[in-house]
């Protein structure tokens, strides 16, 4: 994920630090979270970057956000260009279903955000998470967005309005069936472990951290292996 920390942005520092540990960056988020509002300029320019730094890395997919809805001229691009600039970049550019803000109810701040318009886009990234603040079923949406969904950022939820990154095995979602589900339906995508450093426990130390990913990925294999 490209954020403020210049690491993040710097090629060659990501390429020392694949070769350092043998842990190739297989997707790049781009710049697209609030606090990273000011990295490589407007929406199109940190798609640019990301697909150039993507090329570098032998990255094949870019993670990017939906326009908020104060973006017009993003979201004009978006629905009009999108799909023919990722079918031509060289590398698939995959939009995320946007988190909403839990103020009593689920409250939506970005464009095209509801199953439906996010049909219109041919690569997907789905995130469970996201979609559990909005109140909707995931296995649902699965079965609606499946055949244009390539990437998942996978992650459990408490259901009390809040993108809790949680643990796969601790939380509501079902999450078990959702992975018999993609094994099911032969999701040649991939499937990407987003969890909190609360729920991972950081502040408890590197160990507890690999525990509990160890843990996360066990789990996930065996209920996909089921």
């Amino acid at each position: 994920m490209v954020t403020r920390r210049e690491e993040t942005q710097s090629i060659p520092r990501l390429k020392e630090l694949v070769a350092t540990y043998d842990l190739p960056v297989r997707s790049v988020h781009a710049p697209f979270l609030m606090a990273a509002k000011n990295v490589w300029g407007r929406p199109l320019s940190k798609i640019e970057k990301s697909v150039s730094m993507a090329k570098a890395l032998n990255s094949d997919l870019i993670v990017i956000h939906l326009p908020y809805f104060w973006q017009w001229g993003y979201a004009h691009w978006a629905r009009s260009n999108l799909n023919s600039y990722s079918a031509h970049s060289g590398v698939m550019i995959a939009v995320e279903n946007a988190m909403m803000v839990n103020i009593f109810r689920p409250l939506n701040f970005s464009l095209f955000n509801s199953i439906r318009e996010m049909e219109h886009f041919d690569n997907l990234v789905f995130d469970t998470s996201h979609y559990a603040i909005a109140g909707l079923d995931i296995l649902e949406v699965w079965e609606v967005l499946k055949e244009r969904v390539k990437h998942i950022h996978l992650s459990n939820n408490y259901l009390k309005g809040f993108d809790d990154h949680a643990l796969p095995f601790d939380g509501h979602l079902p999450l078990d069936r959702f992975l018999a589900a993609l094994k099911r339906d032969d999701f040649s995508g991939r499937v990407v472990l987003e969890l909190g450093p609360g729920p991972l426990e950081a502040r408890l130390g590197e160990d507890r951290v690999l525990r509990n990913l160890r843990r996360s990925l066990d789990y996930c294999r065996e209920c996909y292996d089921s």
